[in-house]
């Protein structure tokens, strides 16, 4: 079950995925209300709705020195206009802001912006999260190897629905089954979990913590499964 193991240099760490450590400017835990209304105000400020399809939405934790700290970073959305074009557009935590330097085109047309269902942003919410999280932890609890860890941090949360490409769009206009496959939603989630009774090592001032990384995915109704 566990997929990855590593270690990761922090400071400090906190079990709560609606907690985080302290630190200036927009310091929000990866699973809190204030967090996931900054994701969708990030968004909605800097992609028109009107004009583009948004299929992807993401957002990270700390994968520096904060790792394990609980603390949103970076946010991710994927999205395609009306000619076709997919952008990506990416938002990091500097000094203390939120901060992007704009769009990125894509070099080639992969998606049809007529057939791809857009992402509603009002998926992203507290009470599903809160859903998603719990199943997942008890999942990992109820395993042997799981019972003793800890969950510490978020370290991935990705809504997609995905776009239909434009060489399927045929496929999309004949069948209603694909249709309506292409319209489902699809969630992909990492927790980092610690065993309390591996001791960390200490390098100069920095705590050296080994922690295991376990990947799930969920569908609209909160219904999680590790992903493998």
């Amino acid at each position: 079950m566990i997929t990855r193991f590593s270690k990761a240099l922090c400071a400090a760490a906190l079990a709560a995925l609606s907690l985080t450590g302290c630190g200036a400017g927009e310091t929000y835990p990866m699973a809190s209300p204030e967090g996931l209304d900054r994701i969708k105000e990030l968004i909605r400020t800097n992609v028109d709705t009107s004009k583009n399809k948004i299929y992807q939405v993401s957002w990270h934790e700390d994968r520096g020195d904060r790792k394990l700290e609980n603390i949103l970073t970076e946010v991710e959305a994927y999205y395609t206009d009306t000619e076709n074009n997919d952008y990506r557009i990416a938002f990091t935590l500097t000094d203390g802001r939120f901060v992007t330097d704009g769009p990125k085109k894509s070099d080639r047309q992969y998606n049809s912006y007529e057939c791809s269902t857009p992402l509603d942003l009002e998926a992203i919410n507290l009470e599903y999260l809160k859903k998603i999280c719990e199943q997942a932890e008890a999942m990992v609890k109820a395993d042997e190897q799981g019972e003793k860890l800890t969950l510490r941090s978020a370290g991935m949360f990705r809504f997609r629905v995905w776009p239909v490409l434009l060489r399927e769009a045929d496929r999309w206009n004949r069948s209603e089954e694909f249709r309506e496959e292409s319209k489902q939603l699809e969630v992909d989630f990492e927790f980092n979990f610690v065993d309390e009774n591996e001791s960390p090592e200490y390098q100069g001032r920095s705590i050296v913590t080994n922690y295991y990384t376990v990947a799930f995915t969920a569908n609209a109704a909160g219904e999680v499964s590790l992903d493998e």
